[in-house]
């Protein structure tokens, strides 16, 4: 396994354009959720950091590998890579609400599909040698479709094959 600084790697990126941000109606969600944070007293400091979040999250692709900004921030090479499985995001009732609720709830994820532009969820990445699966929230990037496409080109593994286009 490569260490790779992933500061190094993001300012590289953002240098050569390589630089994935969030969408805007991802980063006014955070911005909306921290508000109702900040109000109550006790959830003021989650509050805050989604107020971070929200203006820094982005993937930065190089020639070495990449490195990704959320909560918090972290780089790999293109050679540590196993595998990609892009996931579709799914809503759930939960049981709350029975037939209305369930039908709600189906509505609002018909409209969430039709509304997202590129990848439908997050694509899930396996490093060589580790057990679990990371993942990267491209369902709340920019372009990413094209990213995938240069993660693909970087890695020379299938990530765009199995998701509808969109």
């Amino acid at each position: 396994m490569e260490q790779l600084d992933p500061k190094r790697l993001l300012a590289e990126a953002e240098s050569t354009g390589r630089v994935f941000k969030i969408k805007s109606g991802w980063r006014g969600f955070m911005y909306f959720a921290a508000v109702l944070m900040c109000i109550l007293i006790i959830t003021l400091p989650v509050g805050i950091w989604f107020f971070v979040v929200a203006r820094r999250a982005r993937v930065g692709l190089t020639d070495e590998g990449f490195a990704v900004s959320w909560f918090l921030t972290r780089a790999y090479a293109w050679g540590d890579i196993e595998s990609f499985e892009p996931q579709r995001l799914n809503l759930s009732a939960g049981g709350q609400g029975g037939l209305v609720g369930a039908l709600a709830v189906a509505a609002a994820g018909a409209v969430i599909a039709k509304k997202t532009q590129g990848l439908k969820g997050p694509l899930m990445f396996k490093l060589k040698g580790k057990r679990g699966q990371k993942a990267l929230q491209a369902h709340a990037i920019e372009n990413s479709v094209e990213m995938a496409q240069q993660m693909e080109r970087h890695t020379n593994l299938v990530i765009l094959e199995s998701t509808e286009p969109g």
